[in-house]
């Protein structure tokens, strides 16, 4: 192998400091997590018990949780070390507070 195909060549345009993104393939999981909550959330405000106000009311905290999940969802593909796992707790967060919201459904 010439030394200039060697996997462990150096880019030059790259600053060696720069993290290395491990997570981006996990893009597809995250969105299919997004998805999936949205299409239940879409299938709850069509099939709520609740009245007016409360209803209004949990649905604005759906989609607070919604859009706090839809953000994580955003950035863990980019993100490495402290960041990902910083991501990914707010996306369980988001994820827990969604499934206790759909319980008052």
């Amino acid at each position: 192998m010439s030394q200039s195909t060697a996997p462990t060549d150096v880019d030059p345009q790259r600053s060696p400091t720069y993290p290395q993104r491990v997570h981006i393939r996990e893009r597809a999981q995250w969105q299919a997590v997004l998805t999936s909550w949205d299409e239940k959330i879409a299938a709850a405000r069509g099939s709520t018990r609740l009245s007016g106000e409360e209803a209004n009311k949990l649905f604005v905290q759906m989609s607070g949780a919604r859009d706090q999940l839809a953000a994580a969802v955003k950035r863990l593909p980019m993100e490495v070390g402290d960041l990902y796992e910083e991501d990914k707790h707010r996306l369980e967060e988001a994820v827990a507070a969604l499934e206790r919201l759909m319980t008052k459904v």
